[in-house]
């Protein structure tokens, strides 16, 4: 199956004269919920349903716990998801303070695996456009 992209236009200042370019932005072609996922995991195995939701709590839970003790987590064949951190910028050391430093976001990095299936992916023009 290929994947949807719909074409946007962005300014480039960085040259002397501002131009405007065009990108292949993805299109979402929906959202899978963790029911879902439950569902056809157990389809594939042993697990229940049940099981498989349980399991999938106790490990959002688990990858938070890591994260809120400075670990990153590994996510086998997909990759890392780590905390992005950071506070703004103080001409001296001792203003960069514990409280003063902010988690951003998680990040994901990809793994080997998946970097590796992504150069399969095929993308069509979204058509209604």
């Amino acid at each position: 199956m290929a994947h949807f992209y719909v074409v946007r236009t962005k300014s480039d200042k960085t040259g002397p004269i501002e131009k405007k370019l065009f990108y292949g932005v993805p299109v979402t072609t929906g959202r899978v919920t963790t029911e879902q996922l439950a569902e056809e995991i157990a389809d594939r195995c042993s697990l229940t349903r049940g099981d498989v939701l349980a399991a999938v709590c106790e490990m959002s839970d688990i990858i938070l716990e890591r994260l809120k003790d400075g670990y990153s987590v590994e996510l086998k064949d997909m990759g890392d998801l780590y905390l992005s951190a950071g506070s703004e910028g103080y001409e001296k050391a001792k203003d960069c303070t514990p409280h003063r430093v902010k988690a951003k976001r998680v990040c994901f990095r990809m793994g080997t695996r998946l970097r590796k299936e992504m150069k399969f992916f095929k993308f069509e023009r979204y058509p209604f456009e």
